[in-house]
């Protein structure tokens, strides 16, 4: 099982992404991010499962002493498409979020990781489900969509998945 480093959106902004969450399995298109059982997030990094456990949790919670809470506002929807669509929110890549997943993985340069999570071919989301049909979907989560949001990244998470479960979790400074 791999493991993730991930930052947690705060309580009122993953509130709004668990309503697209529920509709989404509400109308039997994906119900695999409420299973999951792990809250709203953005994924910073991947690495597989024979990475050494103790270098990525000494790591996760020296940057989480050093990283203060991020602001994120996520301003519209996207899609990883493939045979298995993936439907998502998009947040701003901010100076600070991008240099954040950059500090990550500069501070495991050793470890490989996935290659979708190197800096450069990052891109910053939080993920609805794998919606074959993209469009109903699109249709569904419509209403729900209130326009930009702004929240704020409050912990930094190491999980192994799946199933999901959080080995190291640190709330970010002021």
């Amino acid at each position: 099982m791999p493991y993730a480093v991930t930052l947690r959106l705060d309580a009122a902004s993953a509130a709004s992404i668990e309503a697209m969450w529920r509709a989404l399995a509400e109308a039997g298109l994906d119900d695999g991010c409420l299973r999951i059982g792990y809250p709203p997030h953005v994924t910073l990094a991947v690495y597989p499962d024979d990475v050494p456990v103790p270098q990525l949790d000494a790591t996760v919670m020296l940057l989480a002493k050093e990283w203060d809470i991020l602001p994120i506002e996520l301003t519209g929807l996207g899609i990883f498409p493939g045979p298995d669509p993936v439907l998502w929110v998009a947040p701003v890549p901010t100076a600070g979020l991008l240099a954040c997943q950059a500090a990550l993985v500069a501070a495991l340069h050793g470890l490989r990781c996935d290659g979708h999570y190197r800096p450069g071919h990052w891109m910053p989301h939080v993920t609805l489900g794998r919606v074959g049909a993209a469009a109903r979907a699109l249709e569904i989560l419509a209403p729900l969509w209130p326009g930009a949001m702004t929240g704020r990244l409050e912990r930094l998470d190491l999980v192994r998945f799946r199933p999901v479960t959080v080995l190291c979790s640190l709330a970010l400074g002021p």
